[in-house]
């Protein structure tokens, strides 16, 4: 059953599963708190009227921090309204139409109701595997979908998923770097997929790249939205960014607007503005002494072609301070085949003392390690 909430021009949808009820609900409740003009707390349970020192309006959203241990990144009507506005130039002022299965308690999936509200759109809470059932094509008409890219190795499995995902108006892949093969397959398909690059403390995506640019081979994660600029520090790799839409604070942190915020990231940007993300400094695995980066090791895994998705982790070792783990998928790849396919490339410290075998890596539902 079909449950529907309107306001003005504007409806949610829930397809009546118990994933797109809880989040149906969930909009419901931190609406109402916001339309009383309280500040919200996003958690996975509830949305939480709070206090805050500041005069002004805020919403406080859970991400992940470098400890593991999850930190608040507060944001404004003003920043998130920025980063909205920042998409809607470079796509058009259309009604942005949705389809929302990712976390509310994340930026990534309230912004997607932020684009609804502001633009007139219309929104639709489901489940990310419920794309791939049949009844749901008439819902995904002509809507954009937001996935990260576990999210989408899972759905191009089925064919009935990849038919309805052609019915979208675009698919936004973020949220983590898009592997290889999984690359690939989005070509050999011509799925409509836009990859982009964002975080908590901007309110969501500040660059995208062009579904045609992409599908023709181009890589990146295309050039800045409208509100935001980005560059990259010469000596440390790392990608800054400065934007409209750059939160207030960040686990105590205060951020001043128009500042440039030094990411973790590392990127490089081409003669277009096109940026390419190199990998993330705070993943390096120091062990032995020596700098292991995780990203390459699982670039030659995915090169053999037996491996359909790897995670590349460091755990804590009292010899060697930290010792390389790699978690592979499938649950039934043939190790000793993988392990002999690479032994040439993967040697000294970048050979993993561990391996683990998997039906699914441990990340969280924004495709974040949780290892």
């Amino acid at each position: 059953m079909t449950n529907y909430y309107s306001r003005g021009t504007q409806n949610w949808k829930c397809t009546g599963s118990t994933k797109g009820d809880f989040l149906f609900q969930y909009a419901q409740e931190a609406r109402n708190l916001l339309a009383r003009e309280k500040s919200v707390q996003f958690s996975p349970k509830s949305p939480d009227s709070v206090n805050h020192s500041k005069e002004e309006i805020t919403l406080s959203f859970l991400s992940g921090g470098t400890s593991g241990e999850p930190v608040l990144v507060i944001h404004s009507p003003s920043t998130i309204g920025a980063a909205v506005d920042g998409l809607v130039k470079r796509l058009g002022n259309h009604p942005m139409d949705s389809v929302c299965c990712l976390p509310l308690w994340h930026v990534g999936g309230w912004m997607q109701l932020e684009r609804a509200w502001r633009t007139g759109g219309e929104i639709l809470f489901c489940d990310y595997r419920e794309i791939s059932e049949l009844s749901i094509q008439e819902e995904i008409l002509d809507k954009w979908i937001s996935l990260v890219p576990t999210q989408l190795q899972e759905l191009i499995k089925s064919n009935s998923a990849v038919e309805n995902l052609k019915l979208a108006r675009g698919i936004f892949v973020g949220g983590a770097e898009m592997s290889q093969p999984l690359i690939s397959s989005i070509r050999s398909i011509g799925l409509s997929v836009f990859p982009c690059y964002g975080s908590s403390e901007t309110a969501g995506m500040i660059t995208l790249h062009n579904s045609d640019s992409f599908l023709q081979g181009i890589e990146g994660v295309g050039r800045a939205l409208p509100h935001a600029e980005i560059r990259v520090n010469s000596a440390s790799g790392h990608i800054e960014l400065r934007s409209e839409s750059l939160c207030l604070s960040r686990g105590g942190m205060c951020y001043q607007k128009n500042m440039w915020f030094e990411t973790r990231d590392l990127g490089k940007l081409d003669d277009t503005g096109n940026l390419s993300i190199l990998g993330r400094s705070d993943r390096i695995i120091n062990t032995g002494g020596e700098k292991v980066d995780p990203s390459l090791i699982e670039k030659i895994l995915y090169s053999t072609g037996y491996v359909e998705e790897c995670l590349v982790y460091g755990e804590p070792d009292k010899k060697w301070g930290h010792k390389v783990v790699a978690c592979v998928c499938p649950e039934n790849i043939d190790l000793f085949r993988l392990q002999a396919a690479v032994k040439d490339r993967l040697v000294g410290p970048m050979k993993p003392k561990v391996w683990k075998k998997s039906s699914k890596l441990p990340l969280s539902e924004m495709g974040k390690p949780l290892a």
